[in-house]
């Protein structure tokens, strides 16, 4: 059975999909005019350094829009939310503290960094699937 979204949640639901489509579109610019820039233009070194940390501008963005819907939702969706957050936290956090001494001490291959926060993400939105299922 499908839940039934009351109408401050559609509202809800309806500004965060706007905030996270803007800031979506920001960050994607960003990211694509920042990589060209870096790439093709002999910038000095302190114009890289803002190019490169620009992206951040728009996925606070998304933080926040984030924040906002987390805040106008009921009670027992925060809860799902929350757990799910856990769940994705730990599993990113422990999988990439195993992966670092696992690189330092076994010679396993670099990652990247800039890989744990789209996984925490990903993951995250894994285990909101996983939790609301067990309340069903």
């Amino acid at each position: 059975m499908a839940e039934q979204l009351t109408p401050t949640a559609k509202r809800v639901a309806r500004r965060y999909a706007r905030e996270i489509a803007i800031a979506s579109v920001l960050y994607t610019a960003i990211v694509f005019a920042g990589a060209y820039a870096i790439r093709n233009l002999d910038l000095p070194q302190w114009l890289v350094i803002l190019a490169a940390l620009a992206p951040l501008i728009p996925a606070l963005m998304m933080l926040r829009a984030y924040a906002r819907f987390l805040n106008g939702i009921d009670e027992f969706q925060r809860r799902i939310q929350t757990d799910s957050m856990l769940i994705s936290a730990a599993i990113v956090g422990f999988g990439s503290f195993a992966y670092g001494f696992l690189e330092e001490w076994a010679d396993f291959p670099h990652v990247p960094l800039i890989w744990v926060f789209p996984a925490l993400i990903g993951i995250w939105g894994l285990a909101a699937c996983v939790v609301r299922l067990r309340y069903k």
